[in-house]
């Protein structure tokens, strides 16, 4: 276990909060000093059915700290994955993957402001089919969202500016969302 002086990263702790509009964001609730350690050899599986992050290993004291939280380091998002118990009782060992969270409104077709919310892409699959005369790409997605966001099998979802529809949703984990979403764009 490192000693306090070790500690010598700035985070910031997140918390999910909606505002009036509905609209859902990663807010700071406090500041704190860890180490982190990103490993560049290994990858995180923050989603169950989409591939890897890049991993960390972060140290802190200990601090009421849920899976429903996150971090920000250095302005890079930590998606925790583990909180494991330190080896002494006053240190936390978490493990996070270094994502970058993408703006997402759900039900944008059917409103004119759909709900906003922060997510997490990764990639699944990308297809290419060729037809006579003109050839479809498809883009397979895995959108990872925070608990309280939910999309319905067939609804739509704006991510980073595009369209996808929502396939397949995975909801049984205790703090997050997954779904498999789609693109299909003519070439």
């Amino acid at each position: 276990m490192p000693s306090a002086g070790d500690l010598k990263d700035r985070l910031e702790v997140l918390e999910l909060k909606q505002n009036e509009a509905g609209n859902w964001s990663w807010s700071c609730s406090r500041n704190t000093w860890a180490q982190v350690t990103p490993d560049i050899k290994k990858r995180d599986l923050f989603s169950s059915v989409g591939i890897g992050a890049r991993a960390a290993s972060v140290i802190l004291r200990r601090q009421p700290l849920t899976m429903g939280h996150a971090l920000r380091w250095n302005g890079q998002h930590l998606f925790l994955t583990a909180i494991l118990p330190g080896q002494n009782r006053g240190w936390l060992q978490v493990r996070a993957a270094l994502c970058s969270p993408v703006e997402c409104q759900k039900d944008a077709h059917l409103e004119a402001a759909g709900i906003k919310f922060p997510g997490v892409l990764t990639e699944k699959y990308i297809g290419h089919e060729q037809l006579d005369p003109l050839a479809v790409v498809t883009r397979d997605y895995v959108l990872v969202t925070p608990k309280p966001v939910t999309l319905a099998p067939g609804s739509w979802v704006i991510c980073s500016g595009e369209y996808y529809r929502v396939l397949v949703p995975h909801e049984l984990d205790e703090y997050k969302n997954e779904y498999e979403i789609r693109r299909k764009e003519d070439c």
